[in-house]
């Protein structure tokens, strides 16, 4: 096997740029491998965790909801932000509450991904769930308007292949729960 160039850039100096209740930004100042020099702006913010619930009919359950970063209201699975020492199971069940009111009382990983690795700190989670108690309690944040969407997965397939899902997670959990529902 041949060995494999380091492209490790080096930080020379950090500058804080902003820093919000959802993300903190910093200027890196770097030495890159054949030592130039580079600028990249980086965003800090929490990990996160999405979920696919499945009921037992075999539909899904996303929110809709208006994302103000690309003016559109989109479907998208259930998902949120990890508290201060929360695990990502934990997460996962609060954060599917919260938006549809069911509670899910079994949860498969199916990836731990790198969401916006050009620029960002940021870790996502996804799950799909099975097995709810339907508990009726949506709980959103104070900020937060949505509204939940029943559907089958078949349909849920079929907007991803029409582009009329562009959330990531959303479409990368459609792909990933069909290998694993076994279709």
């Amino acid at each position: 096997m041949e060995e494999k160039t380091d492209l490790t850039e080096t930080i020379q100096k950090l500058e804080k740029i902003y820093s919000g209740s959802y993300m903190d930004v910093e200027k890196q100042f770097l030495r890159l491998p054949d030592g130039r020099e580079a600028v990249r702006e980086i965003v800090h913010v929490r990990n996160a965790v999405a979920v696919l619930p499945i009921l037992s009919s075999g539909d899904v359950v996303l929110v809709r909801q208006y994302r103000p970063a690309i003016q559109k209201t989109i479907l998208e699975i259930p998902a949120g932000l990890l508290d201060d020492g929360e695990d990502e199971e934990s997460a996962a069940k609060r954060e599917c509450e919260e938006e549809t009111g069911y509670r899910p009382k079994k949860l498969q990983r199916l990836l731990h991904y790198a969401h916006a690795e050009g620029y960002s700190t940021g870790w996502i989670t996804l799950f799909v769930a099975t097995d709810f108690e339907q508990t009726g309690q949506i709980s959103l944040d104070n900020t937060e308007h949505l509204e939940p969407v029943q559907m089958s997965f078949t349909e849920l397939q079929n907007l991803v292949l029409q582009n009329e899902i562009v959330d990531s997670k959303t479409i990368l959990s459609a792909i990933l729960a069909e290998k694993w529902l076994g279709l």
